[in-house]
């Protein structure tokens, strides 16, 4: 049978149409996760080794398969341990709670946030690489920052390597905000010195990290081997909503993007046990009352503040929050993803409003509270300007540090 040369043409264009390129890239503009991009190359980074994981059931593939799916009993390399951050493998655990060791798929589940935080150096013996694959939220007071870190300084002690699956910032890549923690206030929930909206992804930061020389004590830095196995497709100006990708819960009360936003500008806040923010309900960080001050009175604030991108609509828990957890009457918290809002700012201008109106509220603060706020803002300046009154030095120092921090980050970013 013969074919003009139109039919030839025509007979190929339906081929191409109804059969899928082959090859590493496809032409389509999906993001592509780090873990998709390793899946693609066939896990030739791992051949041959014995692989720890550090994981939990948020971190999966662009398909929705767990991470850990994809490295069980594969053929070209051993599973040999899956480590955890804060909240456990399954991110149900509540915050600040020990999570115990376990096993799943037959494999051990070393807890870096039970009996140590840092893997020992049996864990590290058991591994030749460890895959870190985790969905960071963008916000330096979240614990996996820290995990992270340990694990960097371990693998730098034992000459394993780190291999950073990277993940985008639900935030997006541009909004930088906050002051730079003081490195003598580091702690587990601020570990280097970075914003508290810091505007890097994972792989960024871990880069970051290693190149600064921020690994060790005493003076003596410390780098790892490290490997960073970027992402397709995601640019700076992508907010979570713009990358197509399902989010899953990484904990407890960080059940969405707009939750991760909630935390961007109440976490902090919270420390002081003053306010209600609706965690432990179906709207974490996105309710906020007072409970010991009158209602009209913190309408009437409220009322006053411009938040660029920021709703506050006056709501009743009875009829809106369907939760065991009774709130009583207060805003529920809404944000526009379009816009990078100065989230972190934007919270602390509310405290120090609230302290204006209501400097009552601050007599007798519990030390642990107070502690863990200072701990969570990487300062002790904001507290004391706060309880003095001194709003000009306040608003000043919730920029400091972040020039020069915005020039240092700009060598590490990997994505336009």
């Amino acid at each position: 049978m013969f074919f003009r040369r139109k039919e030839v043409l025509v007979l190929c264009l339906l081929i191409l149409l109804n059969f899928p390129l082959l090859g590493k890239k496809s032409g389509s503009n999906e993001v592509l996760l780090g873990i998709d991009v390793l899946i693609q190359s066939d896990f030739k980074l791992l051949w041959g080794k014995r692989v720890g994981l550090l994981t939990n059931s948020a971190s999966r593939s662009r398909g929705q398969k767990l991470t850990v799916e994809h490295f069980v009993n594969n053929p070209n390399f051993e599973l040999k341990a899956i480590f955890t951050p804060e909240h456990g493998f399954y991110t149900t655990v509540p915050a600040g709670k020990f999570v115990p060791d376990d096993s799943i798929y037959g494999v051990p589940v070393f807890s870096l946030y039970g009996n140590n935080r840092k893997p020992t150096p049996f864990q590290m013996s058991l591994v030749d690489v460890i895959v870190v694959d985790l969905q960071e939220v963008g916000v330096r007071s979240y614990t996996f920052i820290s995990t992270l870190y340990y694990v960097m300084l371990a693998s730098a002690e034992s000459g394993v390597q780190v291999v950073v699956l990277d993940r985008p910032n639900p935030l997006g890549g541009n909004l930088v905000d906050g002051n730079v923690l003081e490195i003598e206030k580091a702690s587990f929930v601020g570990i280097i010195p970075i914003p508290y909206i810091h505007g890097c992804t994972i792989g960024e930061l871990a880069t970051m990290i290693n190149e600064e020389g921020w690994l060790g004590k005493n003076g003596t830095p410390k780098k790892c081997k490290l490997t960073v196995v970027k992402m397709e497709n995601w640019r700076r100006d992508m907010k979570w909503e713009n990358t197509g990708l399902e989010w899953i819960p990484t904990s407890p009360n960080v059940t969405s993007p707009n939750a991760v936003r909630g935390l961007a500008m109440f976490g902090a806040l919270g420390e002081l046990k003053i306010f209600n923010l609706g965690v432990g309900t179906n709207l974490p960080f996105q309710f906020f009352s007072i409970p010991r001050a009158n209602f009209n009175r913190v309408q009437s604030l409220i009322s006053k503040l411009n938040f660029d991108g920021v709703v506050f609509k006056v709501i009743n828990s009875k009829k809106s929050i369907h939760s065991s957890k009774h709130l009583g009457m207060g805003f529920q918290v809404s944000f526009d993803s379009n816009k990078d809002a100065r989230l972190f700012t934007y919270g602390m201008t509310l405290l120090f409003e609230v302290r204006k109106k209501f400097p009552d509220l601050f007599e007798n603060l519990k030390l642990q509270s107070v502690e863990m706020f200072k701990k969570v803002t990487g300062t002790d300046k904001l507290f004391d300007y706060l309880i003095d009154g001194n709003e000009t030095k306040f608003k000043d120092y919730l920029s400091n540090g972040l020039n020069e921090f915005v020039k240092i980050r700009s060598k590490y970013l990997l994505y336009r």
